[in-house]
């Protein structure tokens, strides 16, 4: 976004964007705000509506008011899931957008406290905030809408049953999508060595500083290679974007090495979530792939990957504290990496305090699976 393009959509002179914002960066400042403000009215509209909803319905209502959410705030508030999501990555690279992020996460939270709160789960609050947080940014990744939103019911159901202490298995809409998944996965053409290189630096600039930061000259001066040679192995801007991506994908999924698994202790998940700037880079560049397949048609075949695949080495960690004799299901694995996902995203830079209570309230939900094993 450049103050030109917004000058071009607006058909206002840019003159008129630094009169008003001062600058580009209290523009997005001021975006920010002004999303977070509409989210607000949305989630008060919601509320309204579903003020009828009987009082303690347990989980299987909480379930089903999860996925009516999640659909509903991804299709009807599709530019305001974006700006929370972009708000996010910002923050890992900008102090300043910290305070936002802060607005979002605290404006979640109570929304969800009274969701579960009407249901009679108050004590599953965080826990289901931090479910919708990393399922609402899957669903805004479009592949087949019947299936999506069949397999996104299937995956509600699976949080509530997990709420009362039961794993669940895989539902046929799941399975489906998963299957497809696994059959439609682009296939990667072998490159020379010179063009690994130059994919490989393409997916380093992405990870450090987002898809703007991915250009030719920027990929030809980290791969210390002349720009033309960069430019006759990827011709275009779509070339390089999907050589990026398909890299990045290739990294986070690939085939886990049988080992045993060892729980993280507290104290290395209270320092790894300090701060945004102690985040591994990988962690932002997930995201990025999320949103620019959610975003781009022309990454459209990794739709299904993204969005069914996701949970191998979440299946691992969950074994770890279940016992790796425990029936963990896809499904299973797919509510756990949901899980983590939004509570690491909720928890850096809260205070220490915070960070604990969450993790207790994570071993209390884990130890309920434990039990009804």
């Amino acid at each position: 976004m450049s103050a030109r393009a917004l000058s071009r959509t607006t058909e206002l002179p840019t003159s008129s964007i630094y009169h008003h914002f001062g600058s580009m960066e209290q523009l997005f400042q001021s975006a920010q705000a002004y999303a977070h403000d509409e989210a607000r009215v949305w989630c008060r509209r919601k509320l309204q509506e579903m003020k009828g909803w009987p009082k303690n319905g347990g989980a299987d209502s909480l379930a089903r008011a999860l996925a009516i959410l999640i659909d509903d705030w991804t299709a009807e508030c599709r530019d305001l899931a974006f700006a929370w999501s972009q708000c996010h990555l910002l923050a890992h690279r900008d102090e300043a957008y910290v305070a936002a992020i802060d607005s979002w996460r605290e404006h979640w939270a109570a929304f969800w406290r009274e969701i579960c709160g009407r249901a009679g789960l108050a004590r599953y609050a965080a826990m289901t905030s931090h479910v919708f947080e990393a399922t609402a940014q899957f669903h805004l990744i479009h592949w087949h809408r019947a299936i999506d939103r069949a397999a996104l019911d299937e995956f509600c159901m699976g949080w509530g049953r997990w709420l009362v202490g039961e794993l669940v298995e895989e539902g046929a809409w799941r399975r489906h999508a998963r299957e497809e998944a696994l059959a439609s996965a682009p296939e990667v053409a072998v490159q020379n060595g010179v063009a690994a290189a130059i994919s490989s630096a393409a997916a380093d600039i992405v990870e450090e500083g987002g898809v703007a930061a991915l250009t030719h000259r920027a990929v030809a001066a980290r791969a210390l290679v002349t720009l033309g040679v960069t430019s006759y192995n990827f011709r275009t801007s779509a070339d390089l974007v999907r050589a990026a991506f398909n890299t990045i994908y290739q990294r986070l999924t690939q085939p886990l090495q049988d080992k045993p698994v060892t729980p993280v202790d507290r104290d290395s998940s209270i320092a790894a979530w300090r701060d945004f700037a102690s985040q591994p880079r990988r962690l932002a560049a997930i995201e990025e792939l999320m949103l620019a397949v959610a975003q781009d048609p022309n990454l459209r075949d990794f739709a299904p990957q993204m969005r069914y695949l996701r949970g191998r080495s979440s299946r691992m960690q969950l074994a770890g504290k279940l016992g790796g004799d425990a029936p963990i299901s896809p499904l299973d694995a797919a509510i756990y990496s949901s899980l983590i996902s939004g509570q690491r995203r909720a928890l850096i830079g809260r205070p220490e305090a915070e960070i604990h209570a969450s993790l207790d309230e994570m071993d209390l939900l884990i130890a309920g699976l434990r039990a009804g094993l």
